[in-house]
């Protein structure tokens, strides 16, 4: 029986790292170190008369450095690319379809008709006392039926009415019900 710090000591070197294995320095002769990308080099050109026999001195910390600087510039690039080139989804999407009409479906059918009142979404129900109550009077009977909905939104039946001319399509049918949804978007 062993004692309980020996039994600690033995789990932790079970999930501690191997020790690191020192292998020797390259001679410059045959390794200089490169920049990863030459236009993000903001180093100056290496020196021709370093000794043969000489290590490289930080090879790993210069290219690290590059890396840095690479990366940095490419962060700066990609904001302004974006910041020159916003385009907002919103402005070129013209209808939105939900499947389903559950809280969850209605609640994002909601969100979306809020963000641009001349965008058309479409819900697609199964049951049709729901979708008359969408229809008629902007509110979901069944679910959320103290929230009244947005004037944008319509509720459907068919699948081909729904789908037609759609530029987006959200997902909100519970995984149990997927396999009965399949058969209903087919029909």
């Amino acid at each position: 029986i062993f004692p309980p710090l020996l039994l600690a000591l033995m789990a932790t070197a079970a999930f501690l790292p191997p020790a690191p294995v020192l292998r020797p320095r390259i001679p410059t002769a045959r390794y200089r170190a490169s920049p990863i990308c030459a236009a993000a080099s903001d180093a100056p050109p290496p020196d021709a008369d370093t000794d043969e026999g000489e290590a490289p001195r930080g090879g790993r910390k210069d290219r690290r450095r590059v890396v840095r600087i690479a990366w940095e510039k490419l962060v700066r690039w990609s904001r302004s690319w974006r910041s020159r080139n916003r385009s907002d989804v919103l402005e070129t999407t013209r209808k939105v379809v939900v499947l389903g009409g559950g809280s969850f479906g209605t609640a994002m059918a909601a969100q979306v008709a809020a963000k641009k009142p001349d965008l058309e979404v479409a819900m697609l129900l199964r049951d049709d006392l729901v979708c008359r109550s969408i229809n008629d009077r902007h509110v979901n009977s069944k679910y959320l039926s103290e929230y009244s909905l947005p004037e944008n939104i319509v509720a459907t039946t068919s699948a081909s009415e729904a789908l037609a001319g759609a530029d987006f399509c959200f997902h909100a049918v519970p995984v149990q019900f997927i396999l009965s949804w399949e058969y209903f978007i087919i029909c």
